[in-house]
């Protein structure tokens, strides 16, 4: 809906990558905005950089590729020379290679049109997206190709208070969520433009349970739209409608019933008229209850059937502790996946904050660590408790973040990671945490 030049087809995951990336949009302004930014560049360092974003992006590639396959198209057709005539296999050749030319330079002509936007894009900025998009990438790199929206999108901050929330009654995003979601949608595309590699969007639902479950499935569809108008929706075949991949369902009280019927009407037609719906996939996200619960995702596997999530989001602060253990284990017997939501609660998970004291709520509001400081605020153990994990994850050696990705990863569980993109990722993936380490892990985890 912001280019008028269709971005590349992207790879298409309904199944969640191992690393889902609740990427929070920089807070710093996108190019041709007027507020100012931190790192806002002077226009001759831009410039420079510029040539090698183009040689390295999408369209370029792209181009590249078409110029040669259409070369080796047109090698492979021969004239009859005077008096000569073309053997039939010739003649079949010609004609073979003539049909797939005529869509490869329809193609050739897209991609070029691309080059000239993105060059247009960015010679008129004085703000570089690249930090941003390369940070998005390295993610994708390390496993992470399923990209949340986060930000003031996020459902922590539709579901931080029930009568005082972000959402309307009917859960839609107010003015201030568009337009933030806007932003996301033209920094995706450009993400798109720059960047080859496959990566899906995953957008959360976060209906407001206390109006039932009628509402929600009432305010789904129209929610769904919304999401394919701001870019986040996909074709999963050349000129088909688009879909959205997967959706998470934030379902934050566990007390109210109905989300089993939600999540099979988010799975199914959206109207009367239409044969299939528009979602692939649908993952419960119970991150935002700290009890983990286990009524919700019970109700749904009684139910079975299209009411079967394909992934439960459990807190990741107690994913691996005795609170999260009943919720894990059913998800796990009957092949619901596992995410560890907020794992490294927002950045908190690191050595920054160790055997420092607790920052205060207001310090980190705005930022993706807020949730994730009330979070362990709120718990039995509070920074205490909070401290004793990071000294059981410095001890492995490994770094307290990779420690704990990699201790989640152990027990079979994808991760969601809450980043504001300021940098790659602060965690590797690699060989299995000792049990000792393990088990001191989860000991402080249960504390």
């Amino acid at each position: 809906p912001h280019s008028r030049t269709r971005p590349p087809t992207m790879a298409v995951k309904d199944e969640l990558s191992p690393i889902v990336v609740n990427a929070w949009l920089p807070r710093d302004p996108l190019p041709g905005e007027e507020e100012e930014a931190i790192d806002k560049k002077p226009i001759d360092q831009i410039l420079r950089g510029i040539p090698y974003r183009l040689v390295n992006s999408a369209p370029k590639k792209k181009i590249v590729e078409l110029k040669a396959a259409l070369e080796a198209e047109r090698a492979k057709i021969k004239e009859a020379g005077e008096g000569e005539e073309l053997s039939e296999e010739q003649t079949a050749t010609n004609a073979a290679a003539e049909e797939a030319i005529a869509p490869m330079e329809e193609e050739l002509a897209a991609a070029e049109a691309a080059y000239e936007e993105l060059s247009g894009i960015l010679c008129k900025g004085q703000l570089s997206t690249l930090p941003w998009i390369d940070s998005l990438m390295r993610y994708v790199d390390l496993g992470g190709s399923c990209i949340v929206p986060g930000g003031a999108v996020a459902v922590e901050d539709a579901f931080r208070s029930v009568n005082d929330n972000l959402t309307d009654v009917n859960g839609m995003l107010t003015e201030k969520q568009l337009a933030e979601s806007k932003a996301w949608a033209e920094y995706i595309t450009q993400a798109k433009l720059e960047k080859p590699g496959g990566y899906t969007i995953v957008c959360k639902f976060a209906p407001n349970p206390y109006l039932g479950a009628q509402a929600a499935i009432d305010a789904f569809p129209t929610w769904v739209e919304r999401q394919i108008t701001l870019g986040f929706g996909v074709e999963l075949e050349e000129g088909a409608d688009p879909i959205l991949p997967h959706v998470m369902l934030a379902w934050p009280d566990p007390s109210i019933p109905g989300v089993a019927k939600v999540i099979a009407a988010m799975l199914g037609p959206l109207t009367e008229e239409a044969e299939e719906g528009k979602v692939k996939a649908v993952s419960l996200d119970l991150s935002g209850d700290v009890s983990c619960d286990p009524r919700p995702l019970r109700e749904c596997l009684e139910l079975g059937g299209t009411s079967k999530p394909s992934g439960v989001v459990v807190p990741g602060i107690h994913a691996l502790a005795k609170v999260g253990a009943l919720l894990v284990a059913n998800a796990t017997r009957s092949d619901v996946k596992v995410i560890a939501g907020d794992a490294l609660l927002g950045g908190l998970v690191s050595e920054r904050y160790l055997r420092v004291p607790a920052p205060t709520l207001a310090e980190l509001k705005g930022t993706a660590a807020f949730a994730g400081l009330a979070r362990v605020l709120a718990s039995p153990g509070g920074w205490d408790g909070f401290q004793a994990l990071l000294r059981a994850l410095e001890a492995t050696g490994r770094g307290v973040a990779t420690a704990l990705v990699q201790a989640f990863a152990d027990a079979g569980m994808k991760v969601e990671i809450e980043t504001e993109l300021e940098k790659g990722p602060a965690f590797e993936i690699g060989e299995p945490l000792g049990e000792e380490h393990t088990a001191a892990i989860v000991a402080a985890m249960s504390a």
